[in-house]
């Protein structure tokens, strides 16, 4: 598992009750960790979001925004390849346990943002 921070990724992981959702935690991490470095928004520059239509960044919105840009930037990553694998390996569980391995794989997207976000302070470049 790759993080910003390891060792809370691994704490949160393992508070996790069964192999399944430790396996699809770690799944969920892993596909959204890294997201937030690639899409930094800039402070000006005017965003069209899903959630929240068109927004300029600026520096009381900005970090909002780039929660938000990559929580989209993870949902359209789900249209291809390889993600279908990690679906599929969810979906063919028992259908309580596939439910409880979806929760927990979200729990690692949003972790993994969580972390990767925590690591940025926003200013306006000169």
């Amino acid at each position: 598992m790759q993080s910003s921070n390891l060792a809370l990724a691994i704490t949160e992981r393992d508070a996790l009750d069964s192999q399944s959702e430790r396996d699809a935690f770690e799944a969920g991490y892993n596909h959204a960790h890294g997201i937030a470095c690639h899409n930094v928004p800039v402070i000006g520059t005017e965003y069209l979001t899903d959630s929240e239509g068109r927004v300029v960044a600026d520096l009381d919105n900005v970090s909002d925004l780039h929660g938000s840009i990559c929580y989209e930037a993870e949902m359209n990553a789900r249209c291809f390849s390889p993600w279908e694998h990690t679906a599929h390996r969810i979906n063919s569980l028992e259908e309580f346990e596939a439910a409880a391995a979806w929760d927990a794989y979200e729990m690692g997207v949003a972790a993994a943002i969580a972390h990767d976000l925590a690591g940025y302070t926003y200013e306006v470049e000169s």
